[in-house]
């Protein structure tokens, strides 16, 4: 028994010492094949390579260097034999030299053959036939490559095999310089031209040629190199960096639009105010007439990424397009929280055009066959948002998380912005998305663009902090304002306000606001003013993801105005829609039942109890939020059967939160707008509410 657990012990320190010699090769292989595996958003983005065109051959050239690279990688450094005293030098067993020349040759063909047992199970055959043979390449050519090429490398005297080397031959030396030059060249395409050059090589790819680069210079440059100059290996060091510097290299600070002397003021509106100049444009136009039900419509649109703003952007143009644009007449207030705020922005965007005239003529509105509001909508909103902001992140802003000092040019949150503001302009011909938030109102004297609540979240206090063209005040218990006067979010773009409201882990970063200051006090930001940090914003989803609790505080805040039409002669009848995008979700109960109750695996429960909690309340308070609403309407006038509609999506629907979609997905999700509709999607019963034009 001693002797075998003697053994076992070293065994395992053999095993340990090749493991951490090739520990990048070894952990990004295994961990990433994984993860595109089986983390659903990773496989959701694998179906972006299905599209006709480069997309899936650059993936299949990006698979290909990545494999090259985790055997390259692990070769080299197995192989080589340092001077010093470690434990891998020193050995020369059978066990351990199997191990060096069978594990890199296994690390070579695993990213291949995970890919393809994942695009089988997606139902992607020829795309798995595809990785399949780049995989039996693979492995036939590390194999064979010696008899093919009649390598030779110089071994120690006396020695039958190759497997151990003392010196690396010139033309190795060019080939890792070039991969790593290649990944340089990579890294300034997608810093200059993200939107562009993520159009061929998407997420996926570029996840693969991020994991060769990461593997290459893992363990080439900062193990074998070091350990060459008789250094220690510096495998740890970025872990290092990583921690260290974030003292120093925060980059995510919220971007700005530049200020001129020609700026106009910026639009705000006094909830009070504002409702009754709305209702008066109705009056003048005929169609609020004493007597007669005015219906008013606000929304609460879920988060849930590129699922939700599509979603949300869809029903709303569909409930504009049939009812002729009466439906955006008798819609006050739009509240979003994460993605359901792209999708309310979009609809925004596109009443703002119409009413200035531009939707008419957009490229996006030519030959539309159901409608302008949803033919634009899918221009807008079916693209790939996420390979743009992905590529910032493996790229430009990974690199800046190992330098002391910030590059806000390198921020991923830009990338993001760029895509949707590059998205809205090539579809409308408009560049709305890329001007200030406030001038969405600007030339609206109908006053047709409804207001929008862009809830995002503050980091350090976990409060709300709501972007809107209404003030947010104390009807709205324990938020801040966005545009406030002290805060310098004033020059944001629309795109920018959308952002804050989607700022998801761990895509997009958490968004650095500044604060204009005079000593320790904060003052109104001008120009020339000392700005300082003042909070971070993260996604609206963390405080509370349906946005049905701002809907609830702008509703009680709406009471007095309301009552004071009701007076006149005025029957104004409001309504909540809310727009989930949870599958299979339903309006809420007042009471649970228990028979409906789930309880997840037990699997690592100590470690993942707490953030599946954290979690799953984040969908708990979004149902809370519109039980609670759908009591409290009651307050404001007696319940009917349509003072709350709820428009929610079934489960052969189900997509993970993320911000790109493959062509099918979207396709199914225009398949929900079809009649005949269920009381999961009331388009009639909202339809039949609208007076007649």
């Amino acid at each position: 028994m001693v002797r075998i657990v003697r053994v076992v012990g070293e065994r395992g320190k053999e095993v340990g010492s090749i493991l951490w010699r090739c520990v990048y090769s070894f952990s990004l292989t295994l961990l990433c094949s994984a993860g595109l595996a089986f983390i659903p958003q990773g496989s959701e983005s694998l179906r972006l390579v299905s599209d006709p065109g480069w997309t899936f051959p650059i993936f299949i050239f990006a698979v290909a260097s990545w494999s090259t690279a985790a055997w390259y990688s692990a070769r080299l450094t197995l192989g080589r034999v340092f001077d010093g005293t470690s434990l891998l030098d020193r050995t020369d067993t059978p066990f351990v030299n199997a191990i060096r020349m069978w594990l890199p040759r296994f690390l070579g063909i695993v990213p291949a053959s995970v890919l393809s047992i994942q695009f089988q199970r997606l139902g992607e055959p020829v795309l798995a036939l595809a990785c399949f043979l780049t995989a039996f390449a693979m492995g036939v050519f590390v194999v064979k490559r010696r008899a093919w090429f009649a390598s030779r490398f110089r071994g120690f005297e006396g020695e039958t095999t190759a497997i151990r080397f003392e010196s690396l031959q010139q033309r190795t030396v060019l080939t890792v310089s070039l991969a790593i030059l290649l990944t340089f060249i990579l890294l300034s395409a997608v810093w200059i031209w993200p939107v562009e050059v993520t159009r061929y090589i998407t997420a996926p790819a570029l996840l693969c040629f991020a994991f060769a680069s990461w593997i290459l210079f893992g363990d080439l440059v900062l193990t074998y190199y070091f350990k060459q100059a008789r250094l220690p290996s510096m495998a740890a060091l970025p872990l290092l960096l990583f921690v260290v510097f974030s003292l120093w290299n925060d980059n995510h600070q919220v971007k700005l639009l530049p200020t001129s002397a020609g700026d106009p003021p910026v639009i705000r509106r006094q909830i009070d105010n504002h409702l009754d100049a709305w209702l008066q444009t109705r009056v003048d136009s005929g169609a609020l007439v004493a007597g007669r039900p005015f219906p008013l419509f606000v929304v609460a649109a879920e988060g849930g990424g590129i699922r939700a703003a599509y979603w949300t952007g869809m029903v709303l143009a569909r409930l504009q397009d049939d009812s002729g644009a009466r439906f955006g007449r008798h819609l006050f207030a739009l509240s979003g929280v994460s993605g359901g705020s792209l999708g309310i922005g979009a609809y925004a965007g596109l009443v703002a055009d119409a009413g200035s005239g531009g939707l008419a003529g957009a490229p996006c509105a030519g030959g539309a066959r159901d409608g302008a509001y949803q033919t634009c909508m899918r221009k807008v909103l079916q693209r790939d948002f996420l390979s743009p902001t992905l590529g910032y992140a493996l790229y430009p802003d990974m690199l800046q998380r190992f330098l002391p000092f910030a590059i806000p040019a390198a921020d991923r949150a830009r990338a993001m912005e760029a895509a949707w503001a590059q998205g809205w302009e090539s579809a409308t011909g408009s560049e709305r998305f890329g001007r200030r938030f406030d001038q969405l109102w600007a030339a609206d004297p109908a006053m047709n663009v409804p207001s929008l609540l862009l809830n995002a979240t503050l980091v350090d206090g976990g409060n709300r902090i709501i972007a809107s063209d209404l003030v947010i005040d104390g009807s709205f218990p324990d938020a801040y304002d966005a545009l406030d006067p002290v805060l310098d979010l004033r020059q944001m773009s629309l795109a920018t306000a959308v952002h804050n409201s989607a700022r998801f882990s761990y895509i997009s970063p958490a968004g650095t606001v500044s604060a204009c200051r005079e000593g320790k006090a904060l003052v109104a930001c001008a120009p020339g003013r000392e700005r300082a940090p003042w909070g971070r914003i993260i996604d609206g989803g963390y405080f509370e993801n349906s946005g049905v609790e701002s809907v609830r505080d702008l509703l009680f805040a709406m009471r007095p105005a309301l009552a004071r039409w009701r007076e006149r002669g005025y029957d104004i009848d409001p309504a909540v829609i809310v727009i989930s995008n949870s599958p299979d979700a339903i309006a809420p109960r007042d009471k649970q039942d228990p028979a409906g109750a789930r309880m997840d695996t037990t699997f690592l429960s100590e470690l993942l109890a707490p953030p599946l909690g954290l979690f799953n309340t984040r969908i708990a308070r979004a149902t809370f939020a519109v039980t609670a609403e759908k009591r409290d309407m009651a307050v404001i006038l007696p319940a009917g059967p349509t003072r709350f509609l709820w428009f929610g999506m079934p489960t052969k629907t189900h997509t993970p939160l993320g911000w790109a979609l493959a062509g099918p997905t979207f396709r199914g999700i225009d398949t929900l707008l079809e009649p005949p509709y269920d009381n999961r999607r009331p388009f009639d019963v909202v339809l039949k509410s609208l007076p007649p034009p």
